[in-house]
């Protein structure tokens, strides 16, 4: 029994009959991976920088005490999904937010960055002379965030549906994804009813994507790397069901774009190449979209 090999169109004839090799899947795609708020969506960072200005807490308080609770505070509690968005999570958001040793330690960097005093000085006179931690309203204010986070970003917005609609086009090419630090609201909350206008618009928000993580629905948040790994995967099925590519998805695919320095630093040791969306500056941030990708999103031209 013999055959012939045609290496020009890649077919084996065999007794007569011409089988032809299947063409190979296209080469791994280019994959942009988003945060959501403070990149398309208003940062939520806002509403806190609003909420400290118009009650004279000195800025930064806020973001500076729900970091220093991490691993286990309620923020991060509430953003893994461990436990219900209910008044005993704003309770211990609030315990977070008022705690008095934390507050000591914020208020002497504040006094020493503001006032040019030494360190040592700027303690000193926090421990004698610091006011009580600043009363806040964390219900409010965590709401208020969730209002403004709701917003479409003007620019990165309109550009990530061209870049959508550059996707959809590019045959595989192209993978867009989330992955957001995000909390679930509760049952029968306007934010989760597509009838209303933030339910409407969070819906579509998400239909721009082809995978979506929710930190809070799968039970990891950033920075830590589990949910780097789990978003890879996610990305990785999603190629191979569509058929794109063969050859996997690798973090070297992957363009992360986020607005906090932390999970920056995470995706970087796992191998993703990073784009840091400066607060306010998101514009700046779609010209880099724009040079990495090789599309005038800006404008609405884009095309491969």
């Amino acid at each position: 029994m013999s055959g012939s090999w045609t290496k020009h169109n890649k077919s084996y004839t065999l007794f007569g009959t011409t089988f032809t090799m299947p063409p190979p899947r296209s080469q791994r795609p280019k994959v942009f991976l988003f945060d959501i708020g403070g990149v398309c969506v208003i940062s939520p960072f806002q509403a806190i920088l609003d909420y400290e200005r118009a009650n004279g807490i000195p800025p930064g308080w806020v973001n500076h005490s729900i970091s220093a609770t991490s691993p286990n505070g309620a923020w991060q509690k509430i953003e893994r999904g461990e436990i219900p968005l209910d008044r005993a999570f704003f309770a211990e958001f609030k315990r977070d937010l008022t705690d008095e040793k934390r507050w000591r330690v914020f208020y002497s960097k504040h006094l020493a960055a503001h006032r040019k005093e030494k360190g040592s000085d700027a303690a000193e006179e926090a421990a004698y002379n610091v006011p009580p931690p600043p009363e806040i309203d964390a219900e409010w204010l965590y709401w208020e965030m969730m209002r403004v986070a709701r917003e479409p970003d003007p620019h990165m917005y309109p550009a990530l549906k061209r870049l959508r609609a550059a996707a959809d086009a590019s045959e595989g090419k192209l993978v867009i994804a989330a992955m957001s630090n995000t909390s679930i609201f509760p049952e029968g909350h306007p934010f989760n009813d597509k009838s209303t206008p933030e339910g409407k618009q969070n819906a579509e928000l998400k239909g721009l994507f082809d995978v979506f993580v929710s930190s809070a629905h799968v039970g990891m948040r950033k920075p830590a790397e589990d949910i780097y790994y789990y978003t890879l995967g996610r990305i990785a099925e999603f190629v191979r069901q569509k058929g794109w590519c063969d050859e996997g998805v690798r973090m070297e695919d992957l363009v992360f774009f986020d607005d906090i320095g932390g999970n920056l630093r995470t995706g970087r040791k796992v191998g993703m190449n990073t784009v840091k969306v400066v607060l306010g500056k998101t514009g700046a941030a779609v010209k880099e979209l724009e040079k990495i990708s090789g599309l005038s999103l800006a404008e609405g031209r884009a095309k491969l």
